[in-house]
């Protein structure tokens, strides 16, 4: 199959100096992208901020690339706010305090629009409260088949190569819970869940 990965945090510039960004380290991307090739998939990998660095810019890449793949995993941290104005020049101290944000597109939602029907189409998702029930908002929201859910809270916090608490969230309301697993287990369990999901869509044909 070909698999669309795209991985890593986006950085949204304020100045040519400053950007905002968030902890994602991009470390389940390069797993999944690793375990997919060992199965003999081909691999488009789409890494932030190396090969795209906004989140407009990861929505243009992904919506001219995902025509032409099988399954999408989307497991880049996007920014969900941007400055409004670009400065070219760095900003003083004082006009940090007062930088006007805009919202982000939503980019799976907006994906979600040009899927085909054998698409399969999986997300990631971090939730500090009603970790479950939100995740299934988003499930239904972006038309996923699975979404892959950590809870954020001050002393868990799942970024870098550490192991995780994780649950899967499937359409038919499935739910399927690991405690501390090492992420390039969850990447290659990941990849397996894409391949059953890829059979049961072909089988329906």
């Amino acid at each position: 199959m070909r698999f669309l990965i795209a991985f890593g945090p986006t950085q949204e510039p304020l100045d040519p100096v400053r950007f905002l960004s968030n902890r994602s380290t991009g470390t389940i991307g390069r797993y999944l992208v690793s375990a997919a090739r060992k199965k003999g998939h081909r691999v488009e990998a789409v890494e932030c901020p190396k090969d795209v660095q906004t989140a407009r810019d990861l929505e243009k890449k992904l919506k001219k690339s995902l025509p032409k793949n099988d399954v999408l995993i989307m497991a880049a941290a996007v920014c969900d706010v941007r400055p409004r104005l670009v400065s070219a020049m760095k900003l003083k101290k004082d006009k940090l305090l007062t930088v006007h944000m805009v919202r982000n597109p939503d980019i799976l939602a907006g994906l979600a629009r040009q899927k085909k029907k054998n698409q399969i189409f999986i997300g990631f998702g971090l939730e500090s409260e009603k970790v479950i029930a939100g995740g299934f908002q988003k499930l239904k929201q972006k038309n996923l088949e699975l979404i892959v859910l950590h809870q954020v809270k001050e002393k868990l916090l799942p970024f870098g190569d550490r192991p995780v608490d994780a649950a899967f969230l499937y359409k038919d309301q499935t739910v399927k819970k690991w405690k501390a697993l090492r992420k390039e287990k969850l990447a290659r369990i990941l990849i397996g869940e894409a391949e059953r999901l890829a059979g049961r869509l072909s089988g329906e044909k």
